[in-house]
């Protein structure tokens, strides 16, 4: 029992070694599925959710925070379906969100860019000059994505526990190096990395539950006791703590709730 991340770039053959791989595992794969679970349980629009991990923050998405929310949903749906383990998944910055969880195989596909232009020239109906531009603008946001949220190059083969180069290999084959790489016992679930992967899904929940009302700096859990801290004016700490609490324990599998605040002042303005 383990979980399999596929991190790809956009027209590479990422999709159907993920696939492959299932298939020989018997393990669910999953991707997209991800975006229309957020999008139901938050009723959010799939696209935005689809736009918020594919485009590097903005300046004014810098100042605020609908886009942290939006990716906090999508976190919250894969690391639910995460935790239920043997699974396979391909898609949006899925290894950013359960990096030191041993029983988690992180896969780099890599292909050359001619093939991937080929590709894409083909599924887009584009020049190549046209699908390289397409592919360099996407490549630029997702390492942009990575490096801005979460300080990790995505490209970086170091980040990586098997890197796969699809040249010469042929999809079938590459699923099978993934699968040798899973039997191997380093990657076996035990229960203190399961007990690891639920804390993360219950804190990611949590982190969801709260944002659309008292977004929270930061969220964590161990053994079900979570543990979140806010920013608040001193003088609203009570009624905060409340409404805080109240939210976190509707979320399935929490048993107790700390809230800290990192207290912050607001500005005045002085009249003269």
């Amino acid at each position: 029992m383990s979980v399999i991340m596929i991190s790809r770039g956009a027209h590479h053959k990422g999709e159907e070694v993920a696939e492959k791989t299932a298939q020989k595992l018997g393990y669910t794969c999953v991707s997209r599925d991800i975006l229309l679970e957020a999008s139901q349980q938050y009723n959010v629009p799939e696209i935005k959710l689809k736009k918020s991990m594919e485009r590097a923050p903005g300046f004014l998405e810098r100042i605020g925070f609908e886009k942290q929310k939006y990716i906090s949903y999508v976190q919250s749906a894969l690391l639910k379906r995460l935790k239920e383990d043997n699974v396979v998944y391909h898609g949006l910055a899925g290894h950013f969100f359960i990096q030191n969880i041993s029983h988690v195989l992180t896969v780099r596909i890599i292909v050359d860019v001619k093939d991937r232009v080929s590709y894409c020239m083909r599924s887009e109906g584009v020049s190549a000059a046209k699908a390289l531009d397409m592919l360099k603008k996407l490549d630029g946001e997702r390492k942009k994505w990575g490096q801005y949220l979460y300080g990790i190059d995505i490209t970086d083969p170091g980040f990586y526990d098997l890197v796969i180069h699809i040249q010469k290999l042929s999809v079938d084959e590459a699923a099978d190096l993934i699968c040798k790489g899973i039997e191997f016992e380093r990657f076996k679930t035990i229960p203190e990395s399961q007990q690891a992967m639920e804390d993360l899904s219950i804190a990611a929940e949590v982190k969801a539950v709260l944002m659309g009302d008292v977004p929270p700096k930061e969220v964590s859990a161990k053994n079900g006791i979570v543990t979140v801290t806010i920013e608040s004016p001193v003088l609203k700490e009570s009624g905060l703590f409340a409404r805080v609490e109240k939210s976190a324990r509707e979320v399935g599998g929490v048993k107790g709730v700390r809230v800290e605040t990192v207290p912050y002042i607001q500005s005045v303005h002085i009249v003269e």
